[in-house]
C-alpha cells in the first residue's frame, strides 16, 4: 500500500508541471510584444532600414517564399534574398500586415493573418512599380531578455487568375 501512494504521489509531482506547460498559453503582455513586433516591420521596411528589419529576426531564421522558392536560412539568407549587395535599389511604399490570429505558449507563438506591399525598383534611368495582396505565417521564440523575434515567416501572394 506505501508503494502505491509514494508512486501515485511522485505521478502527480511529475505530472504537474508537465500538465502547467501543456496548459501555458501567452500572456496579454507577450501579445502586446508580438503585435509590436509585426509593427516594427511594418516601419522599418517603410524606413528602408535593412539593420531594423534584420533586427526582428533570429539568427537562425528561416524565410519560405512564395511559390515553392528554396528557403532562405539565417541572417545571411536575410541578406541575400532581401538586401543583396548587387540589387537595383528598391523602395517598400506601401505595407499594411493585419493580424488575423496570434497564439502559442510562453516560449513559441504563432502569427497568421494578410500583407499588402508595394514598391518601386530604380534600375539605371528606369522606375518600375509593384504589388500585391497575400497571406503570411509567422513562427516567434521568445528571447532571454522576454523580446520576441520571428524565427520562420512564411508568406504567399494571389496568383493571377487565366
Amino acid at each position: 500500500m506505501h508503494f502505491r501512494k509514494t508512486a501515485l504521489f511522485l505521478v502527480f509531482l511529475l505530472a504537474g508541471p508537465v500538465l502547467a506547460l501543456a496548459q501555458d498559453t501567452l500572456s496579454p503582455d507577450d501579445v502586446a510584444k508580438i503585435r509590436q513586433v509585426h509593427k516594427k516591420y511594418e516601419e522599418a521596411w517603410l524606413r528602408g532600414d535593412a539593420n531594423g528589419v534584420r533586427a526582428l529576426f533570429t539568427d537562425d531564421s528561416v524565410l519560405l517564399p512564395p511559390h515553392a522558392a528554396k528557403p532562405w536560412i539565417g541572417q545571411k539568407g536575410l541578406d541575400e534574398f532581401w538586401f543583396p549587395l548587387d540589387a537595383p535599389t528598391t523602395t517598400v511604399t506601401k505595407l499594411v500586415v493585419t493580424l488575423q490570429s496570434i497564439g502559442g505558449d510562453g516560449q513559441i507563438a504563432y502569427v497568421w493573418g494578410t500583407h499588402e506591399v508595394a514598391w518601386t525598383t530604380v534600375q539605371g534611368a528606369t522606375t518600375t512599380s509593384g504589388s500585391h495582396k497575400g497571406t503570411f505565417l509567422n513562427v516567434l521564440r521568445k528571447q532571454p531578455n522576454g523580446d520576441w523575434k520571428i524565427s520562420h515567416h512564411m508568406w504567399d501572394d494571389q496568383v493571377a487568375q487565366p
